[in-house]
């Protein structure tokens, strides 16, 4: 045993020597993932990430009805959605949507709060502005949906409405006890008479709780896609460093050692050996950038590490077959290239396995990837054994077949001198 670990310090030592090749590996994941940081936020979810909504409010009217909309804006979770800017005319509203970037303007016209009570036709004016995508489309969703409730509560309302304006606009009626008592029973009947379609109602939102992925709760971007892209590192990292067989095999390195008293399967057990504290290093460095870089938690110590070993088990395996099946260098970079970034997409590194068609979701069974992914996912948005315990069986079964079979050829390729 001190024989192989003395080989495997003297490989360690040579590998890392040269650490352009090993840095450049772990670049490529660290590249994407660092553009999709830009593109969603560090945690790409979340309510303190979601965009906000500039809007322009020209309140024409200046009722108390013009004067409720207006200040529903300013609800606790209405503001942390919302930028609003109140503008006096439509003309300073227009300068404000041109100059400050707001996404659009809405404008209640004069008479609108006496329409509304008065059962007359009347309408809500939205100017988008066409520089800004996405908000602007958002804002018009939401303008139809405050129209949609505000002709609802006016059909509601009927012939009530004129009493109410007296309340509101013109102060009137609040000695007449007997009228407002009437206009609430009337009202309450109305409501009463809608229940069989509001409570409950024909559609209904129900809210599940999630396990919070960060400060603010939410969908965790980075904890998803952050995962697929550590296990593409490690794959293409192990597959360099699994090369260097090849390369021993033509400089006649690898023979020579032959003549030591260790046999061809401790020479390769070396090698193999060597090739995974290389990928644990490399899993280490990820971790601690996703950590750094990204907020990701990695859950408690204990599966962290169960998971780790039998992930680089499982890679270190994967790539030892590979390059005991391939003759060149050159085809150990093409086959083994193509085929990481197969089973990473069909494995789930950029998209949800889910809408994957059902006979591909087999596949991916199948790979690394998998069960990697959903492993180190797991680990990143809270989970501890209960959440991994359905991930590490395979990921183990993996480890030992991929290198058990991939030991077994490439021991068999050393004695027979092809290796």
């Amino acid at each position: 045993m001190r024989r192989i670990l003395v080989l495997v310090l003297k490989d360690l030592r040579r590998r890392l020597a040269d650490p352009a090749g090993f840095f450049l590996n772990l670049s490529i994941p660290l590249a994407m993932a660092g553009m999709m940081a830009l593109a969603f936020g560090n945690s790409g979810g979340g309510e303190q990430n979601a965009p906000q909504l500039r809007l322009v409010l020209v309140d024409l009217d200046e009722s108390p009805i013009s004067g409720m909309l207006a200040g529903a804006s300013q609800n606790p979770r209405a503001a942390g959605r919302m930028a609003v800017r109140r503008a006096a005319t439509r003309e300073e509203g227009l300068d404000v949507l041109r100059d400050e970037e707001f996404a659009a303007m809405l404008v209640i016209p004069r008479g609108f709060g006496q329409a509304l009570l008065g059962s007359e036709r009347t309408e809500l004016e939205l100017v988008k502005n066409p520089s800004e995508n996405i908000m602007p489309v958002v804002a018009q969703q939401g303008a139809e949906v405050l129209a949609l409730y505000l002709s609802a509560g006016a059909r509601v309302l009927g012939d009530e409405g004129p009493r109410l304006q007296k309340l509101l606009v013109d102060g009137a009626g609040w000695n007449d006890a007997a009228g407002l008592g009437s206009m609430i029973a009337t009202l309450y009947d109305r409501v009463d008479a809608a229940g069989n379609l509001l409570f409950p109602p024909i559609i209904e939102v129900t809210e599940q709780a999630e396990t919070k992925q960060d400060a603010g709760g939410g969908f965790n971007w980075m904890s998803w896609m952050f995962p697929g892209m550590v296990v593409m590192g490690l794959l293409f990292t192990s597959l360099t460093q699994m090369r260097d067989l090849l390369r021993e095999r033509d400089a006649g390195t690898l023979r020579r050692q032959l003549a030591s008293p260790l046999g061809a399967g401790q020479v390769i057990l070396a090698k193999v050996l060597s090739v995974a504290a290389v990928v644990a290093i490399a899993l280490v460095l990820l971790l601690t950038v996703g950590s750094l870089a990204f907020g990701l938690a990695w859950g408690a110590p204990a599966p962290l590490i169960a998971t780790s070993a039998l992930l680089v088990l499982a890679i270190t395996g994967f790539s030892a077959m590979v390059f005991a099946l391939v003759r060149t260098e050159r085809q150990g970079d093409a086959f083994g290239g193509v085929l990481t970034m197969l089973m990473s997409m069909v494995g789930g590194a950029f998209i949800p396995p889910q809408i994957l068609p059902e006979w591909l979701r087999g596949v991916s069974c199948f790979t690394v990837n998998h069960w990697g992914h959903e492993a180190l996912r797991a680990l990143a948005t809270g989970g501890g054994w209960a959440q991994v315990g359905a991930y590490l069986p395979a990921l183990a079964i993996m480890g030992v077949v991929f290198t058990g079979l991939g030991m077994t050829l490439l021991g068999r390729r050393h004695l027979r001198g092809t290796l």
